[in-house]
């Protein structure tokens, strides 16, 4: 047999030996069996513990089937023990009634929950204060992580649509410090970092910039639509884009690996793959730089499984993973809407 289709063959079948023998989901509970807008699910629960499986993939499936109103991730305790808090609500908790609540780590287990959406819910909203900005910035810290944590987390990545590109940071800390409730939500969240750690802007070089009174997606439609302000920002940092200086970087978690391990080895179906990575683009859980549009996946071809796989055990690079979902969009398999 020609070497090269026999390197292409096992290429192809290497992910379908790939398993996670010792890890699996022991049990699991919530602390209620319904939830309505803005409660906070706990879930609790174990799992046989193995140290090459990083960490667990929590997915809220919608009651249609057809989408997620949430995918995060866990890491559990030495003693395979792990408790998460979830926000129900905002815009991927769209429809009422049973949602499935599926937790993977080696093996998969599913429950379910009852959701209904409060009729006085409304979503703040925000123009961003585009004026001259104040000159006193607050002095962001680099965040803090659990003593169980092996990577530094992006706290603007752990709740979906918080904190948004459409909103200023100082529209946050006001909040923050004025309402109690909100203080309290906010706490109950972000147990070791500050407000200004989650939603603020790490400091430059340059004094001011960028300014809490300014959203994110206002640095970026400048940057995106005016010439002049591009080459200003490219000349004051070089080697660096807009995403990474307003904390949005290209920036893939790490447990997403293990998300793309368990697709490779057949513990999560395509369906869900294709809606997990459907919404991890548009809920910027993945962000990747000029990709302005929402994005929905249409198909996944077969390469790609290698290259999740390939990826998920440090065989490429992040950039070489980022490339492939670039292609994909790029070739409209990921279809752009």
């Amino acid at each position: 047999m020609n070497s090269n289709l026999l390197l292409v063959s096992l290429l192809i079948l290497f992910p379908l030996f790939f398993s996670n023998s010792f890890a699996s989901v022991s049990d699991f509970t919530t602390d209620k069996i319904s939830y309505s807008t803005d409660d906070s699910i706990i879930i609790s629960g174990s799992v046989d513990y193995d140290t090459d499986l990083f960490s667990i993939i929590i997915q809220i499936i919608t009651p249609s089937g057809s989408g997620l109103a949430h995918v995060d991730s866990i890491i559990p305790n030495s003693d395979g023990t792990f408790t998460k808090i979830i926000h129900a609500g905002g815009p991927t908790w769209s429809e009422n009634g049973e949602y499935t609540i599926k937790i993977s780590y080696g093996g998969n287990l599913e429950k379910f929950i009852e959701y209904k959406k409060s009729s006085e819910y409304i979503s703040p909203t925000f123009t961003p204060n585009t004026s001259t900005p104040n000159t006193s910035t607050p002095n962001i810290l680099t965040p803090n992580t659990s003593a169980n944590d092996s990577f530094i987390e992006n706290p603007k990545m752990r709740i979906l649509g918080f904190p948004s590109l459409d909103t200023s940071p100082q529209y946050y800390i006001d909040r923050y410090n004025n309402e109690s409730d909100y203080k309290s939500w906010f706490d109950s969240q972000f147990q070791f970092y500050t407000v200004y750690e989650v939603v603020g802007y790490k400091s430059t070089h340059v004094e001011n910039f960028p300014s809490v009174d300014n959203s994110p997606q206002y640095y970026i439609d400048r940057y995106n639509n005016e010439s002049d302000y591009k080459s200003w920002f490219d000349s004051q940092f070089p080697g660096q884009t807009i995403y990474d200086i307003l904390g949005f970087s290209t920036y893939i978690p790490d447990w997403i690996k293990t998300y793309a391990k368990n697709w490779a080895a057949g513990e999560i179906s395509d369906h869900e793959f294709m809606n997990g990575l459907d919404f991890m683009l548009k809920n910027k859980i993945m962000v990747i730089p000029n990709l302005n549009s929402a994005s929905s996946i249409d198909e996944i071809p077969h390469w790609f499984r290698n290259t999740s796989h390939w990826w998920s055990i440090d065989l490429i690079s992040q950039q070489e993973f980022i490339n492939s979902i670039k292609y994909l969009i790029q070739e409209d398999i990921i279809l752009i809407e």
